[in-house]
């Protein structure tokens, strides 16, 4: 990693979270991968985990131990509270932390040191969402995929019946699979190759997800939802992609093929979710803009 980029690191100003510039700015110099394994390096998170402020408290909340009958009835609680582990950055926390802001649920984030907390996790891996339901029943929830899931189905965003939830996941499945080649392709890219990388993908890749879903959503008349007059999961997960592809266009590069003109369908989709009022009110926040600014310095774009 160069110089430059632990320099641009460094200026991240995270306010819940503003002690986790040091874990990056300690990230080794030369990196050969930066899959999920890298954030759980024992000598990366050593380092992290002396810049860390002294006498900060990492405690993880302790799940409830009960059978499997009482936590699913606890479960069914739609006034919970929850808790998210994860770096500040956007990443896989970004849809967690889109379904908790358009359901309207309150949340908070965890301050992280993996060293500390590593041992505690289910799979040894972030993210993690904590919900405490009202009668203070703990729920531990893990793997990104299924909290999305677990939280669309909380809320009223995936199906009412298992074909209509089958569906609203077909497009879930189809658009991460997309989101998947992104990251591979232009985020991991190495800096001399990511224009071109970037160029492949919008000419290789994008074309066909977008004729496919453009005739998806014709189905639905083109009103801006993949599934009737209401906002799934399918909506948020597509609006996400497009939104990360557009927002994480490498220096240089041309324009993404998504637009009014050339994905109307979709740029429908994408002006209907960022058009709701939470998440208008969400994009505006400072914790949305420093984790666009964590994101960004990361991933050096």
């Amino acid at each position: 990693m160069s110089a430059t980029r632990l320099a641009s690191l460094s200026r991240l100003s995270l306010p819940l979270h503003q002690q986790h510039q040091h874990f990056f700015k300690q990230l080794p110099t030369r990196l050969q991968s930066l899959s999920r394994p890298l954030f759980l390096n024992p000598s990366i998170i050593a380092r992290y985990k002396q810049s860390m402020a002294p006498n900060h408290n990492f405690a993880l909340p302790v799940p409830t131990k009960a059978d499997a009958k009482v936590l699913a009835e606890a479960s069914r609680s739609t006034k919970s509270t929850y808790q998210l582990l994860y770096f500040p950055m956007h990443g896989r926390g970004e849809l967690t932390r889109t379904l908790l802001v358009f359901s309207g649920a309150r949340w908070e984030e965890l301050p992280l040191d993996l060293s500390v907390q590593k041992q505690q996790l289910p799979f040894k891996l972030i993210p993690i969402l904590y919900e405490t339901t009202p009668d203070g029943t703990i729920l531990e929830l893990a793997e990104s995929h299924a909290i999305e899931r677990y939280l669309a189905t909380k809320y009223g965003l995936y199906g009412s019946d298992p074909y209509s939830t089958h569906k609203i996941d077909q497009i879930y499945t189809s658009t991460d699979f997309a989101n998947q080649l992104f990251w591979q392709r232009v985020r991991w890219a190495p800096l001399d190759k990511r224009i071109e990388e970037a160029h492949k993908f919008y000419d290789e890749i994008l074309p066909p997800y977008i004729a496919n879903h453009e005739a998806q959503l014709e189905k639905n008349g083109g009103n801006g939802y993949y599934f009737g007059e209401s906002i799934t999961l399918a909506d948020l997960k597509s609006a996400h992609f497009i939104d990360r592809v557009l927002f994480m266009r490498p220096k240089g590069a041309k324009e993404p093929p998504f637009s009014k003109e050339k994905s109307p369908n979709l740029w429908k989709v994408l002006q209907t979710v960022n058009g709701h009022p939470a998440m208008v009110a969400w994009k505006k926040t400072q914790r949305y803009r420093d984790l666009d600014a964590g994101s960004l310095s990361f991933f050096q774009f």
